[in-house]
């Protein structure tokens, strides 16, 4: 959220049969990939640039009286025109905010749980109003934005779950999808435990740059599993596509959305100046007409013999035309699609057919003297060869192992929380192992790139590490050690804890009632005591 405006009372209008009929074309349903918000929704033209980018989905604030920005791309013909294209929608309103929010300047909800609940049905019958202006059709997701607020205030969270109880029920009944917005740790901790009035989709805001819905360290795994959740994984940063340049939030997406839903299709790829198959059809290049300066014929010779089992190997050749002398390099890169799936092995280069070496990826900034040949793996596991040399190329055995992951670890309430990059593989990981002391605890999938661990200590000291294993099965080495030392008890607690210090230490926690035997000013060692308790361990 950015700012604040206070609106006016917005009237439903009557929107023209044209706006109906194009309404209808819209539906909502389940997008997978990135979105970004911004303040302000994004001129058309704008979006049309940003077709280069990785976005697909794009946040959009509909209404509400804490909303910052005014809107005036935001129209029916807007959002037509936005779908369209390929953009898929995630309407979110910005209402009252909670009573014990820091930001000043806000109209915030009242303390009264039974006023909460009214204003929340206030708010969902306006958001309903704005998306049915707008033309988004019943079954469309609306998030409402609660921006973070304090902790451990009793009052204010009461009222955001009376609130946030309403709204849900009165968006379901009035034909839409509710959902909420808000910081893992306060706005979404506190939805979690509505029962039947628990938001159908959830919005959660933690910039810890993790691009995945889930492992969040507030939200456990098991709440809203099912195509239900986007994380804001960056907040307002600069990012610039086809020369256009917006201030965003990052945020990667798993739910209902409306509007386009997919990706649109890519433009098309100018044919190529020549094309030629391999004789038991396993491979094809292609390659445009600046490849060559001369007239020049181009063949694709398989090896009778793979290099290794399950492998496989074609020569490209190139010769002039008009007297066959050999063309030792192009102008252009030929690409080579090898149409065997690469798995377990990795694409090479070898000169004489015998001695191979295993093809770097593709760089992002194109070949050149520095790496004349180089790869990527299309999604059905084939592999792409883009080169400026002839000779011979194929998938033979994959011998060298991941990188080691980049690992960063942090300590929580709820334990130890280990993040880490992507490693890097010749025929691609295929998992992720964490290592305790040494030995292996966890097996994880590829796309993992976080996990957090419950109960962490083994003993005085504990060491972590992650570890990348290929498709081939090559294990890459460790990643650098975490290391977790349990901090000593202090000395100043007494040698037996009474038992209400440990129902009091719950109740601080929103994990059960306060207990009766509980002093109403607990003496000074308790306070030492549920500090060392909430966090025994340190990070070396």
């Amino acid at each position: 959220m950015r700012g604040r405006v206070v609106l006016a009372l917005v009237l439903v209008l009557v929107l023209p049969a044209s706006v109906h009929a194009a309404g209808s074309s819209m539906r909502a349903g389940v997008y997978t990939g990135y979105a970004f918000d911004a303040c302000a929704a994004p001129a058309v033209s704008t979006l049309q640039a940003w077709s280069a980018s990785p976005y697909r989905g794009v946040g959009v604030y509909i209404g509400g009286a804490n909303r910052a920005c005014k809107q005036p791309n935001l129209t029916p013909t807007w959002v037509q025109a936005v779908t369209g294209l390929g953009w898929s929608l995630l309407p979110l309103y910005v209402g009252l905010q909670a009573p014990c929010v820091s930001q000043s300047g806000l109209a915030k909800l009242s303390t009264n749980g039974t006023t909460a609940a009214a204003q929340g049905l206030t708010a969902a019958d306006d958001a309903a109003a704005q998306a049915q202006t707008l033309g988004l059709p019943p079954g469309s997701p609306i998030w409402f934005d609660m921006e973070g607020y304090k902790l451990g205030n009793a009052t204010c969270s009461n009222a955001v779950r009376s609130f946030v109880g309403a709204w849900v029920g009165e968006l379901r009944a009035r034909g839409y999808v509710p959902g909420v917005y808000g910081s893992a740790a306060s706005t979404i901790r506190d939805v979690s435990i509505l029962g039947s009035a628990t938001p159908d989709v959830i919005w959660i805001a933690n910039w810890n740059g993790v691009e995945s819905v889930f492992g969040d360290p507030y939200v456990s795994d098991s709440l809203w599993p099912n195509h239900q959740r986007v994380h804001q994984y960056k907040g307002g940063h600069r990012e610039t596509y086809g020369g256009v340049t917006i201030n965003i939030d990052s945020n990667v997406v798993d739910s209902m959305v409306v509007g386009g839903i997919g990706a649109p299709p890519p433009p098309p790829q100018p044919a190529p100046a020549g094309q030629v198959t391999s004789g038991d059809g396993l491979a094809v290049a292609s390659w445009p007409a600046a490849a060559f300066a001369v007239q020049a014929v181009v063949t694709l010779t398989p090896a009778a013999q793979p290099p290794v089992p399950n492998g496989y190997a074609v020569q490209l050749t190139a010769t002039e035309s008009d007297n066959q002398a050999p063309i030792a390099g192009f102008g252009a890169q030929v690409t080579l699609h090898l149409l065997k799936p690469a798995t377990g092995l990795t694409p090479a280069f070898s000169a004489d057919g015998q001695t191979w070496t295993p093809l770097q990826k593709l760089p992002a900034a194109g070949l050149g003297q520095s790496q004349l040949s180089g790869y990527t793996l299309d999604p059905d596991g084939t592999a792409e060869i883009q080169t400026l040399v002839p000779g011979w190329f194929g998938l033979v055995a994959d011998t060298r192992p991941p990188t080691e992951p980049v690992v960063n670890a942090r300590l929580t309430s709820k334990g130890l929380y280990l993040s880490w990059g992507p490693a890097q593989d010749d025929s691609g990981v295929a998992s992720y192992q964490v290592l305790r002391n040494g030995a292996p605890v966890m097996d994880l999938l590829a796309s993992a790139r976080r996990v957090a661990v419950r109960r962490p200590s083994t003993g005085a000291q504990t060491v972590y590490r992650v570890r990348a294993t290929d498709g081939a099965g090559n294990a890459g080495k460790p990643s650098r050690a975490v290391v977790l030392l349990a901090k000593k008890r202090p000395r100043t607690l007494p040698r037996a804890i009474p038992q209400w210090a440990f129902g009091l230490f719950a109740y601080q926690r929103h994990e059960g009632p306060r207990p009766k035997t509980a002093p109403k000013r607990p003496p000074a060692w308790y306070w030492t005591w549920a500090a060392w308790r909430a966090q025994p361990y340190r990070l070396r």
